[in-house]
């Protein structure tokens, strides 16, 4: 209770401020740089009665497909519309921010004392990135199912935090990556039960949608698997200068244009990328000191995180509001701050500033200044999971 209290006024500037943001400017401004109109176009087709991975793919695990689809059907209470639909889901996305927000605080607390988590917390609050992408993307979601996993996980309530890993899949499959932990911090009947877990909770909502939907729902399933490069090291050595944008919402009814690359074919086989970073990720693993140390099990989870997007064949600049927290968590303040203070202004230099004038050529410079940042991050933290 002393760390809430103490908090309490961290919260309420937090959310004050997002609303003030959301009633104060046109739902066009706020999302011009971002997702909301795709989503929203996609969630409109319920009104003919098509549902994702049932009438049409898509590129997304299930719930938030049918969650926008929910709150989209919900703004014909409120006259409709896209304003409406932006409010609702701006909403919506503050709610699971502020949940991330109270996350951080007990994790934070856990690692380091009330009065530390206190000063990061502040920190955490006026962070940028993840408040422009409340407007831009879901990805809220994403990073509440992966800090509520570590959390319950080091609380020692591991089926729990199995639950809430199975449902993060389910939005996105980065607290996936949370695993590995498991497996190295607990004995083989905790991490194959925890597996179980999480594999029941998965196929629960992924086989009624696959025996429904068929063709759209294996395609959706299928859909990362397919997909060309884009704004990574791999992208460049591919010659693909683009954004992972998949195309016009009318092509989601295309079970075909699912797995369609729509860049170039990759350069270098896909299954060399996975031997050298499954070779490199198999030797942190077996070396790293997690045991009786919650701050570097953090760690380890940042680390692993880092690893997936040096080996991704892509990148979304909303991974970023995955990472921001991590990094405070595990690094020293001061140091943790000018990593996301240099991603920040990389990945915005790059998206929106960039790439939404056409000017793709400075993917050359922005793709490797992350990927150096990159793999600074990755030594720096070795040093602190290897204890």
């Amino acid at each position: 209770m002393r760390l809430w209290g103490r908090c309490l006024l961290i919260v309420v500037l937090f959310v004050a401020l997002r609303l003030m943001i959301l009633v104060t400017f046109p739902a066009e401004n706020l999302t011009l740089y971002g997702d909301y109109v795709y989503y929203y176009e996609l969630a409109a087709y319920s009104d003919q009665g098509y549902l994702p991975f049932i009438h049409y793919w898509s590129e997304y695990p299930p719930i938030f497909p049918f969650l926008s689809v929910g709150v989209y059907q919900l703004t014909h209470l409120f006259g409709g519309g896209y304003h409406a639909y932006v409010y609702l889901m701006g909403l919506l996305m503050l709610a699971f921010n502020t949940g991330n927000l109270a996350l951080f605080l007990r994790l934070a607390r856990r690692l380091h004392g009330d009065e530390t988590a206190e000063r990061l917390g502040w920190v955490y609050s006026v962070l940028f990135v993840p408040l422009i992408y409340t407007w831009w993307n879901f990805d809220a979601l994403t990073a509440f199912s992966l800090l509520l996993t570590l959390e319950l996980l080091l609380d020692g309530r591991e089926r729990w935090s199995a639950v809430a890993m199975g449902v993060g899949v389910l939005i996105k499959l980065v607290p996936l990556l949370v695993f590995p932990a498991v497996v190295r911090t607990r004995s083989w009947r905790c991490w194959l039960v925890y597996g179980l877990v999480v594999t029941t909770v998965v196929g629960v909502v992924a086989l009624p949608l696959l025996l429904a939907g068929g063709a759209m729902a294996l395609a959706s399933f299928s859909s990362p698997t397919g997909r060309s490069s884009w704004q990574t090291m791999w992208a460049l050595l591919d010659g693909n200068l683009r954004t992972g944008l998949l195309g016009a919402p009318a092509d989601h009814f295309d079970p075909v244009k699912a797995t369609t690359p729509v860049g170039n074919p990759a350069r270098m086989p896909e299954w060399i990328r996975l031997v050298v970073f499954g070779l490199l990720y198999a030797a942190i693993f077996w070396k790293a000191r997690l045991r009786e140390s919650p701050r570097r099990l953090v760690a380890f989870v940042c680390l692993t995180l880092v690893l997936f997007f040096l080996w991704s064949k892509g990148w979304s600049p909303q991974w970023q509001t995955l990472l921001f927290p991590l990094l405070l968590l595990v690094l020293p303040l001061q140091r943790g701050v000018l990593f996301i203070l240099a991603l920040s202004l990389v990945n915005l230099a790059e998206w929106p500033v960039l790439l939404s004038r056409g000017l793709n050529q400075w993917l050359y410079l922005t793709v490797v200044l992350r990927t150096g940042l990159f793999l600074l991050l990755t030594v720096e933290l070795w040093r602190r999971v290897k204890g």
